[in-house]
């Protein structure tokens, strides 16, 4: 009987599982209402000073308390109902932002504010990056994760469509208080909606485990022997490094100063991201990679030429179809990376081999954000140091052309459910 029962879970397609469609409900209000505070913070900081170090700032403040947090976060990922801790960390942000509204309303924000509340954000990101990640492959079997990765993603890169439009135009109309409002609401939604996910008994229970220390050690332990790990970790080092921070303070300097736009202009350039990023996602959830390593790579090439065009364009538009390019791309590098990862990893490890990829991984982006603000602070043109990134994220995608371990992967065979 036992044996029957499993072949039916077996057999239940993806729109079927409960679990997993409320997961991608919280999802559809969580990542749009953090685009819509993020596009708030942004233009929110360049109207309050014109000093764009503290916008550079405003990444690099969030980005330390992540980066430090990340492996935290993976060994609680590990420990504890992974459900629970997505709804702490949208209420979390939800609080957040509800201080910011009230700060607006009193008129007495400031610049440290924004920093301070930038660097809280970062912690809350830390913890459910890593339990994101690791619950979506215990809602589903093996077979089915390229097509749930990308339907998750899909549905959290609407966030980048609807979350800028929204806020741009909420901006426009309501102002900072609007925009800030529809957020603060939209991850009060989200925090619920997660709540309703129904963990496996063997989820909830903790039993006997040992130390966080010793959980810490074997986690590392278990990425040195994965060397298709440590392949992927040192390349994508490098290409955030020169992509990430030049990218994200960029984009609006670019919008603001160079051409002279407003925040509906930023919410255009934001949106093509969201655009590009969601026809990538389709893209993966209606087929199966063959050969993703190959993919993977020939994407990041393609990446850094796109990343170099849009350091020379000249216009609005032109930039959103860029964004919008390298955003598809952008997806034919993530979703086979996250699906490799899973895959290869055992699932009481997911949570930590999550988070050790993060920490390893993104561990140069606060430093990139520190010296893309300082070379704009000493006069240096953000589109030089766009173009000089794209040559060298170009380079770094052909060197990894020599490497088998990447190239030669396979995802798991055999028609998925769905």
């Amino acid at each position: 009987m036992e044996a029957i029962v499993k072949q039916e879970e077996l057999k239940v397609p993806i729109f079927h599982n409960r679990n997993f469609v409320l997961l991608l409900i919280s999802a559809l209000f969580s990542s749009p209402g953090y685009f819509v505070y993020l596009i708030g913070a942004e233009w929110l900081m360049l109207s309050i000073t014109d000093n764009r170090f503290y916008f550079g700032m405003l990444f690099f403040v969030a980005a330390i308390p992540r980066l430090i947090f990340l492996s935290i976060g993976g060994l609680i990922a590990d420990r504890m109902n992974k459900r629970t801790i997505l709804f702490w960390s949208d209420l979390s942000r939800a609080v957040l932002i509800s201080i910011l509204v009230l700060l607006i309303w009193t008129d007495s924000v400031a610049v440290w504010h924004l920093l301070v509340l930038a660097g809280l954000f970062g912690v809350s990101d830390a913890f459910s990056y890593p339990a994101m990640n690791a619950l979506v492959p215990t809602l589903l079997e093996e077979k089915q994760l390229q097509r749930g990765n990308s339907l998750i993603q899909m549905t959290s890169q609407i966030s980048p469509i609807l979350g800028p439009a929204l806020g741009g135009t909420l901006i426009a109309l309501l102002g900072f208080k609007g925009v800030f409002s529809v957020s603060l609401v939209m991850l009060l939604i989200a925090s619920f909606a997660v709540l309703f996910i129904r963990m496996k008994k063997e989820e909830d229970v903790q039993g006997n485990k040992p130390t966080p220390w010793t959980e810490l050690k074997e986690g590392l332990s278990y990425v040195r022997k994965n060397e298709l790990v440590i392949s992927i970790v040192v390349m994508a080092l490098f290409i955030n490094f020169f992509f990430s921070g030049p990218f994200s303070i960029g984009m609006p300097i670019i919008v603001k100063d160079i051409f002279g736009g407003n925040a509906v202009s930023l919410a255009t350039i934001q949106t093509s991201m969201g655009v590009g990023a969601l026809a990538g996602a389709i893209l993966l959830a209606a087929i199966k990679l063959k050969k993703p390593g190959i993919t993977l790579v020939v994407s990041i090439i393609g990446l850094g030429l796109l990343y170099i065009a849009t350091g020379i364009s000249a216009n609005i538009v032109l930039t959103a179809g860029l964004v919008a390019l390298m955003s598809i791309l952008t997806q034919l590098i993530n979703i086979p990376l996250i699906t490799m990862l899973q895959q290869t990893t055992e699932k009481r490890m997911l949570g930590r081999m999550m988070s050790l990829f993060m920490t390893v991984s993104t561990g140069l982006i606060p430093i990139s954000y520190i010296v893309t603000s300082s070379l704009i602070a000493i006069g240096v043109s953000i589109q030089t140091i766009i173009i000089i990134s794209g040559i060298i994220v170009t380079l770094i995608a052909i060197y990894n052309l020599r490497n088998k371990k990447i190239l030669g992967y396979k995802f798991s065979q055999g028609r998925e459910i769905g």
